[in-house]
């Protein structure tokens, strides 16, 4: 076996079986286990001498994972725009391709109703002009989305929880009810991890539309009257008189008329600013956007977190962005570094 020329490959199967018993002489060893010893030394015999390309290829990749952190931090503020995409895109066509390659088909036909439904949605938040509903639709739909994949991962912490402790001996410690508790887990974290990526870009959308910041961060171009709420464009104060409130002219639509006739709860930041509370809230909570609409000044979230619902999300969002990392960039550094390797002659 210590010939450079060594390959078990190249035996049959009498051969392959007297070599595996004598490797392990006085064992009984079944075809399976046979199988298992054949395919080991013939991977050895593969990588024989290739002591020092592993070490090459082993430095490379601890320097890839250790500039990882900080290359994706400087890309994600130098230029945000395409940071996001290419972090939605692979959030969205990796898994789908792995399972489609795989025939997981029921993780398929779930993302395709999950991508059917969000079509419309973005389809309403690309819209222009923006019909003054849209923005407090598509908040409350990916609030919806948000709290029933925050529900569903609850549900399967629970159940893995139950599995660990094997609280109901010939249940949870099944191999199907440990599947079932970790998919649960993975389907709560993978479409709330879309959920957030997705109203961000429904967010820049509708703001660059409505003309108070555009894609980029820039200054407000649009003015609005005192009493107008700029994220959904209805007016404020509820009461008021339609004479008063600056907003509705001779020719504004009917839709923004009986947007601007609500009679909802106002929400003044610290700048000044006031909103419809369920506006600023989608805004911020849900869309991600620690800053005021119009002026941009920083916003405190603290105030948005009311009840312990709000708190408890703290953890699932650090949770989600574990996520990011294992979905999103961990296969896109193995297909940066698979390409790395093959330039370099490496494999």
């Amino acid at each position: 076996m210590a010939d450079a020329n060594f390959d078990p490959g190249t035996m049959n199967a009498e051969q392959q079986y007297a070599l595996a018993t004598s490797l392990y002489p006085g064992q009984s060893l079944s075809p399976y286990e046979v199988k298992r010893i054949i395919n080991l030394e013939i991977y050895k015999a593969q990588h024989r001498g290739h002591e020092g390309k592993h070490y090459v290829m082993f430095l490379i990749l601890v320097g890839v994972l250790g500039m990882l952190p900080a290359t994706v931090k400087f890309w994600r503020r130098r230029h945000p725009s395409s940071y996001r995409f290419v972090s939605t895109a692979s959030i969205c066509l990796i898994p789908l391709c792995f399972a489609a390659s795989n025939g997981y088909y029921r993780f398929v036909c779930a993302w395709m109703v999950y991508a059917v439904a969000n079509t419309y949605v973005l389809f309403l938040a690309t819209r222009s002009p923006l019909s003054p509903r849209t923005p407090r639709r598509v908040y409350q739909w990916f609030a919806l989305i948000n709290k029933a994949s925050y529900a569903v991962f609850v549900v399967g912490i629970v159940m893995f929880a139950l599995c660990a402790f094997n609280a109901i001996p010939g249940l949870t410690d099944s191999e199907r009810y440990v599947e079932a508790s970790l998919l649960t887990v993975f389907y709560g974290l993978y479409y709330g991890l879309m959920s957030r990526d997705l109203v961000t870009l429904c967010t820049d959308r509708m703001a660059a539309t409505l003309g108070y910041a555009g894609i980029s961060g820039q200054l407000p171009t649009k003015h609005l009257p005192q009493d107008v709420c700029c994220i959904c464009g209805g007016g404020l104060g509820g009461g008021r008189e339609e004479s008063e409130r600056g907003m509705l002219a001779a020719d504004a639509s009917p839709e923004q008329q009986e947007t601007s006739t609500l009679v909802e709860p106002m929400h003044r930041l610290e700048c000044g600013h006031e909103f419809h509370a369920s506006c600023i809230r989608g805004w911020c909570v849900i869309g991600k956007k620690d800053m005021c609409p119009f002026c941009r000044e920083k916003v405190d979230l603290e105030l948005f977190k009311q009840n312990p619902w709000d708190k408890q999300e703290l953890f699932y969002v650090a949770a989600l962005e574990y996520m990011r990392f294992f979905i999103s960039w961990q296969p896109l550094t193995l297909l940066l570094l698979a390409g790395v390797f093959w330039v370099l002659g490496l494999s």
